[in-house]
């Protein structure tokens, strides 16, 4: 599954882009998809198997998203930072 974060602004996502350039952690720079709900023109994209180190890393480095969505298909499912090895999802009708 892909992810997408959204950032509140190109600040935030700038910062976001940074830690995760530092890291050496994979990830995509992408305009954010038109179906979200977004307050930036940018997000950023990640896999499944970087979703920990990814989280892990904005946690740490006090990143605030807006949201996350995990991308099922052509829908879009707001999600929960990974906590204690657990996902959490809602379905976002948008």
């Amino acid at each position: 599954m892909e992810y997408i974060a959204t950032f509140g602004s190109t600040h935030k996502t700038l910062k976001a882009e940074n830690v995760l350039k530092e890291k050496d952690i994979p990830f995509k720079l992408i305009p954010t998809p038109k179906k979200l709900a977004a307050f930036c023109d940018l997000a950023i994209s990640y896999e499944d198997k970087d979703r920990t180190a990814v989280e892990t890393a904005f946690r740490d480095n006090s990143v605030k998203t807006a949201a996350i969505y995990g991308k099922e298909g052509d829908e879009y499912v707001k999600v929960q930072f990974l906590r204690q090895g657990k996902r959490n999802s809602n379905k976002d009708s948008s």
